[in-house]
């Protein structure tokens, strides 16, 4: 919770403050901007949260709606053109999944699940927290069918994708490279507000929660090549 609590006050900051600098703006007389694309507005902060589902080795046998877990998105961006831009971005949650192990370093709870179907062998809950960092690269399809928006367009669809790196919390010092596509959905719902639907899929290496395991039917050569995390976040997003 206290890291939850950081992490809304220090996005609280940034509205804050993008708030305050387009407010002087507003009150100053315009003057000639000769300043490069890059640091001149269209720049954007969001903030979002909704379910995430891990997709590890031996999760398939975990009921999916108890995968489901909270994860949050907090970023800052800006467009470069109406039809590209970049982001920083942060996604953080908790994830819920199952091992064959009751212990160890797969963060088992030692809380059995269920039972294989040959009642051999137990299941046991697995749960941990995880966070990423990562740069996107992002596309307006919207724009680049329909042209730039002059203000009276509602809603905007972008695509991205993203490099960075992904860590659980309980190992804060492993670092392991991620991967991350999604899609980038805004509703206008006053000049400078919108209200965002994030759907992003990151990749991680296939031992991310210490787990490797053979996909179904498969001999030793057909492991798993990475794990997944699935995420729909919906929040705000504040341009200026």
């Amino acid at each position: 919770m206290k890291r939850l609590f950081y992490l809304i006050a220090s996005v609280a900051i940034l509205f804050a403050a993008a708030a305050s600098a387009n407010a002087q703006e507003a009150g100053t007389a315009k003057k000639v901007d000769t300043r490069s694309i890059f640091f001149k507005g269209d720049f954007f902060v969001g903030l979002g949260g909704g379910p995430s589902v891990y997709h590890g080795e031996q999760d398939r046998e975990m009921k999916y709606h108890h995968r489901l877990a909270p994860a949050m998105d907090v970023y800052l961006g800006k467009w470069i053109f109406p039809w590209l831009g970049f982001r920083v971005a942060y996604t953080g949650g908790h994830a819920n999944g199952v091992t064959n192990a009751d212990s160890g370093f797969v963060y088992s709870t030692g809380e059995i699940y269920d039972h294989h179907p040959d009642g051999n062998k137990a299941i046991f809950r697995q749960e941990f927290d995880y966070l990423s960092v990562r740069g996107d690269l992002m596309l307006n399809i919207t724009t680049l069918a329909l042209g730039q928006n002059n203000g009276d367009r509602v809603y905007d669809i972008s695509f991205y994708g993203g490099l960075g790196i992904a860590k659980v919390y309980d190992e804060l010092e492993a670092s392991r490279f991620a991967v991350t596509l999604g899609l980038y959905n805004t509703f206008r719902v006053a000049k400078a507000w919108d209200v965002v639907l994030d759907v992003h899929a990151m990749a991680v290496p296939e031992d991310f929660e210490h787990e490797t395991g053979v996909r179904p039917g498969k001999k030793k050569n057909g492991l798993y090549s990475f794990d997944g995390i699935l995420t729909a976040s919906v929040g705000v997003a504040y341009r200026f």
